[in-house]
């Protein structure tokens, strides 16, 4: 089930309230009084990907220690609070990422969490000081310069996917949810997948049953 941008924005802001701050300093953090949806945050003319990444080690903005694993409980709220407690100069409207998926009670969730227009708000270059979170496959990746992560639709997968399970409902969502309408709409080239990167996606995570449901 997909829940669309402004149904996310509204169980998020009913549900955020003031915590204390845990500062993660090494990492930085995003100012998001630059990052709302304008003209020149816009994809120029379109985004040269999408970039696949779980919540727990995810190498731009790593949610920890919670929730580790997805459970039936919605944490998408949790994520929301974690990504301002750690990484936001100010009050945040916007997920840096496009899309969510979680597994909420008995079925997965796709929650549209950032304008599919919209730039990633960090690029290559303001990321390198987090290379000590990357796995080889994100290394390369940043070392290559395929494209910059700031011109990819990014999704992220709740939890560690190197210990949660995914179905093939899992898969066949984040395909044809997330992926296939952005490839569609933006026109983004998928010859051989290289455009579709996993980065720091654990061993329980399978790529080419991904790439199974783009490919219909």
């Amino acid at each position: 089930m997909l829940i669309d941008y402004n149904q996310t924005c509204k169980i998020l802001t009913e549900d955020v309230d003031n915590i204390d701050t845990l500062i993660v300093n090494n990492l930085g953090r995003v100012d998001a009084s630059k990052d709302h949806s304008s003209i020149s945050n816009k994809f120029k003319p379109r985004p040269l990907g999408i970039i696949i990444q779980d919540s727990y080690n995810n190498p731009f903005f790593p949610i920890r220690p919670m929730p580790r694993v997805d459970s039936a409980k919605i944490d998408l709220i949790l994520i929301f609070k974690r990504f301002r407690e750690l990484y936001s100069q100010f009050d945040i409207t916007l997920l840096p990422w496009h899309f969510v998926i979680e597994f909420i009670k008995d079925r997965y969730y796709v929650f549209n969490t950032r304008p599919i227009d919209m730039f990633f708000p960090v690029n290559n270059i303001q990321v390198q000081n987090r290379q000590d979170l990357w796995d080889d496959t994100t290394k390369t990746f940043m070392k290559n310069y395929n494209f910059d992560i700031k011109e990819a639709i990014h999704i992220l997968v709740v939890g560690d996917s190197n210990i949660d399970v995914y179905t093939k409902r899992f898969y066949e969502l984040l395909g044809r949810v997330c992926i296939v309408p952005c490839v569609r709409y933006f026109k983004i080239a998928t010859l051989d997948y290289e455009t579709i990167i996993p980065m720091n996606i654990g061993k329980k995570f399978n790529l080419s049953l991904v790439t199974k449901f783009v490919r219909r």
